[in-house]
């Protein structure tokens, strides 16, 4: 059975800017800790939820299974995902909700991180085949470090004062950061979650060195995987086989060229990597609906 729909105009204090934070607390009452507050009810967001369990423990139901959740734990729930928190037992946590597409998150740099790869990115998507076991749990120290972001984001919510949305995205990219570096600091070589790092460093080294002359056996290196295992774990979590996404990227920097630099066509296409301007102009214009020149010329370049 489908659960309610969250959707972000009930949490979100501007909805042209969806971002928010929220404090949830477990009453002996079972008092909900805020209007909309559907912790015990089945339902999917619109958005994504960013969730910091602060204290306490609790049965967390996902998609028709479930998984017991305690202090230290870190998970993201993206869109459409149906879920619900029972069995609480002073249960904390801490809710960061957003929609990465409409708040100007800089996820081509945040994805240069291999931790953040693996944990926003590879988590969700096998946090059912892992049974929970890749998520992040963070200490004592390090669970108090991300509190202490996360309550500054709902102190900011709370009080709205001039600036509170550039705020909240700061620190929501701070908290990002930390836990993607913890999520590299934590994981262990033999577990599930460090196979989700070394695939989120292919991900990561794509990001930052896109026009390298990349083979698939470097790839397959770099995972400590078999060939198979890679290309099946990186298409599920990306949507897309690794040659493909490799392409999108470098596409992307060089739409960046063609709108901020005066380089030549065929120069942009060898600084992001093609080594055949044809083929770069077939692939861009197959992808992107235009010829490189074309889009140029859309943003007044010639």
């Amino acid at each position: 059975m489908t659960g309610i729909l969250a959707e972000g105009r009930n949490y979100f204090e501007d909805v042209n800017y969806p971002i928010t934070a929220r404090h949830v607390l477990t009453s002996t009452t079972s008092e909900p800790s805020h209007e909309y507050d559907l912790t015990e009810t089945k339902h999917a967001h619109d958005f994504c939820e960013l969730v910091l369990i602060v204290s306490g423990t609790a049965m967390h139901w996902l998609n028709g299974d479930e998984f017991p959740v305690v202090a230290g734990d870190v998970f993201l729930l993206q869109g459409k995902q149906n879920h619900f928190f029972h069995k609480r037992e002073r249960l904390e946590m801490i809710n960061i909700m957003y929609d990465p597409a409409r708040i100007g998150l800089p996820e081509n740099r945040l994805l240069k991180i291999p931790g953040y790869c693996a944990l926003f990115l590879l988590e969700p998507v096998f946090r059912k085949q892992h049974r929970f076991s890749s998520r992040l749990h963070l200490e004592r120290l390090a669970l108090s470090r991300a509190e202490r972001i996360a309550l500054e984001m709902v102190d900011e919510v709370d009080r709205r004062e001039d600036g509170y949305e550039s705020a909240l995205l700061g620190k929501l990219i701070d908290l990002m950061v930390f836990l993607s570096r913890s999520y590299q600091e934590t994981q262990s070589e033999s577990n599930r979650s460090a196979a989700l790092l070394r695939v989120g460093s292919v991900i990561s080294s794509m990001e930052q060195d896109y026009a390298r002359d990349w083979k698939l056996e470097d790839f397959v290196e770099m995972s400590r995987l078999s060939r198979s295992h890679f290309m099946r774990t990186f298409t599920k979590a990306t949507r897309q086989p690794p040659f493909d996404y490799l392409i999108q990227l470098r596409l992307q920097n060089a739409m960046r060229l063609l709108r901020d630099s005066r380089l030549t066509v065929s120069q942009i296409a060898y600084e992001v990597g093609f080594n055949d301007s044809n083929y770069f102009t077939r692939q861009f214009s197959k992808r992107k609906g235009q010829s490189p020149l074309a889009y140029r010329k859309s943003f007044g370049g010639s």
